[in-house]
């Protein structure tokens, strides 16, 4: 199965301008509803967030100047906190990136394709975000930190999945998302050399495997099998 693609066509994402930062009190009430949203940067063109319910998607996306938002709870077209989402995006001009992740089920690798895929190819600065902002994000986070530094990326890939700050409290079915980093190491550390993340997704990663690496390690019932392909 091919990895689903942006949302958007590449011109349009090439096409983004660069954007200035919020001044003045705009930007005073942007920082406080930032640190009310679970605000944190992940490097110098990358930030996570948790979703905001409450109309204030345009004022995150204008604080720093992001080029692209990238929603990893998937296409909700119909819902309301999407619709307003997809209309922020819009009225600025801005790509809206979907990528379907669960922090519940283990994820397909297409799906994880087309994460790393997303974040090669969104403009910077890019917001990403899920729905608290703590574990897909954090997953997501992490993922790019491997995909940009290799395996000398995995110690500040771990911490994005913190209990503090990134209040990363795992729920019984979420016990999945922490090794999932230590199962990368080991994927990706062979006697050859590195495997790079791209090609070892594309190449080998299988969520069956990842399922019995888990459970062989204690982690059975801290996990549920990845969603039905239709």
């Amino acid at each position: 199965m091919a990895a689903p693609r942006p949302s958007v066509p590449p011109t349009a994402v090439a096409s983004v301008p660069d954007r200035e930062p919020l001044r003045g009190p705009r930007r005073v009430w942007g920082y406080a509803v930032a640190r009310l949203h679970h605000f944190h940067w992940v490097d110098e063109g990358l930030a996570r967030s948790a979703q905001s319910y409450f109309g204030h998607t345009g004022l995150l996306l204008d604080l720093h100047g992001f080029r692209a938002l990238l929603n990893l709870r998937g296409d909700n077209s119909g819902s309301p906190w999407y619709d307003r989402e997809k209309a922020a995006c819009a009225a600025r001009g801005l790509p809206l990136i979907d990528v379907t992740l669960s922090s519940r089920r283990l994820p397909h690798r297409a799906a994880l394709l087309g994460l790393v895929d997303a974040l090669e190819s969104a403009p910077r600065p890019l917001l990403i975000k899920c729905s608290g902002g703590a574990d897909r994000t954090g997953l997501a986070a992490g993922i790019h930190l491997v995909q940009r530094h290799g395996l000398a990326g995995l110690p500040a890939a771990r911490r994005q999945l913190a209990a503090w700050p990134y209040l990363h409290l795992p729920q019984r079915q979420q016990k999945w998302l922490r090794p999932f980093f230590d199962y990368l190491e080991a994927e990706l550390a062979t006697a050859e050399g590195e495997r790079p993340l791209r090609a070892w997704l594309a190449e080998r990663y299988d969520p069956a495997d990842f399922a019995a690496w888990l459970d062989a390690r204690g982690y059975a019932g801290g996990w549920k099998p990845p969603a039905p392909q239709g």
